[in-house]
């Protein structure tokens, strides 16, 4: 499997759930190298996206992972951990080609560990990561621009 430079150290009891500000989180239980596969995130294929909950990871336009503990309780942070990938090698396996998480950083036991969720703006909410680049709002940072242009034209006419 072509592994991006990632190794490969994940153990089923390398990661709790613990409480944080904002609920559940993932927290890890030993230290992890830059690079580091974490573990591969598992859970059911969703091709009924109006069923996926704020938990799930699009995959396409119709399709979503809604994935199991523990990594369903991946916390958003503007300055990230952790990311995840796609990656096999054929890019497939099956419908769905294998989904992991993956160290941004080095990582130390108890930690917690965190993705960028990047979503559209559509779908923008505030952000309570308390992180110094915070960007206010859970959104992809490509189109933060156009999410803040859009709350300033609302609130123009609403006066």
């Amino acid at each position: 499997m072509p592994n991006n430079g990632a190794t490969s150290v994940y153990r089923d009891d390398s990661v709790s759930i613990g409480e944080t500000p904002v609920g559940k989180g993932v927290f890890s239980e030993r230290s992890y190298p830059i690079n580091a596969i974490i573990g591969e995130i598992t859970g059911d294929v969703v091709t009924d996206c109006s069923s996926g909950s704020r938990y799930s990871f699009e995959i396409d336009d119709r399709t979503q992972l809604e994935p199991h503990p523990p990594f369903r309780y991946l916390n958003h942070s503007c300055e990230p951990n952790c990311e995840f990938d796609w990656f096999d090698d054929d890019g497939t396996n099956g419908d769905v080609a294998p989904m992991y998480l993956i160290a941004l950083d080095d990582i130390w036991p108890g930690e917690e560990l965190t993705i960028d969720y990047n979503w559209p703006a559509i779908f923008a909410v505030p952000c309570h990561c308390a992180m110094e680049s915070c960007r206010g709002w859970i959104v992809s940072a490509d189109e933060l621009d156009s999410l803040v242009r859009t709350r300033e034209d609302h609130r123009s006419n609403r006066q």
